[in-house]
């Protein structure tokens, strides 16, 4: 019987730390929203050990919501992510429910696979509303946009 099926991403910690300590100094150089989002691309394009990416996003009360998408599916639509909104208390009615994810490609980490399991990365996402515009209850949104580090529109869905 073949394993090749269960050959998914298992990084030391040396490596992931040396992968994200890459992708904060590229935030902190502020290279741009679309050449980020290009890289992270062609890592998932190219890297085959990857099976998912968790897409987290929080709440108006500051929760972390956690999303998990086949890393295929995911590439073939992360700019039209759309979820429930009325199953996330302080969200949407049940008539308004569905909004969208936007994923912020800089906030995009390595995890340990003895915690998070083989195979996962993770990436913040920005949640919008059906319009594209920026979801006021997504309170990581609300503060970057107090922080004046306003959200690039490469890394939101406009459409």
């Amino acid at each position: 019987m073949s394993t090749d099926y269960r050959n998914f991403l298992a990084l030391s910690y040396a490596e992931l730390e040396d992968l994200n300590l890459a992708a904060k100094a590229d935030r902190m150089n502020r290279v741009s929203a679309d050449e980020i989002r290009e890289k992270r691309l062609k890592y998932l394009t190219d890297e085959k050990r990857i099976k998912a990416v968790t897409v987290l996003f929080s709440d108006l009360e500051g929760r972390l919501h956690l999303l998990d998408y086949d890393k295929k599916f995911l590439l073939g639509s992360y700019e039209n992510l759309t979820f429930d909104g009325s199953s996330i208390r302080g969200f949407t009615a049940q008539k308004e429910s569905d909004l969208r994810l936007g994923i912020d490609w800089s906030a995009f980490y390595w995890v340990p696979a003895d915690v998070f399991g083989n195979g996962k990365v993770l990436v913040f996402g920005t949640v919008l509303d059906k319009d594209g515009s920026p979801y006021s209850g997504d309170l990581r949104g609300v503060l970057k946009g107090y922080s004046n580090c306003p959200l690039s529109a490469s890394s939101l869905v406009l459409n």
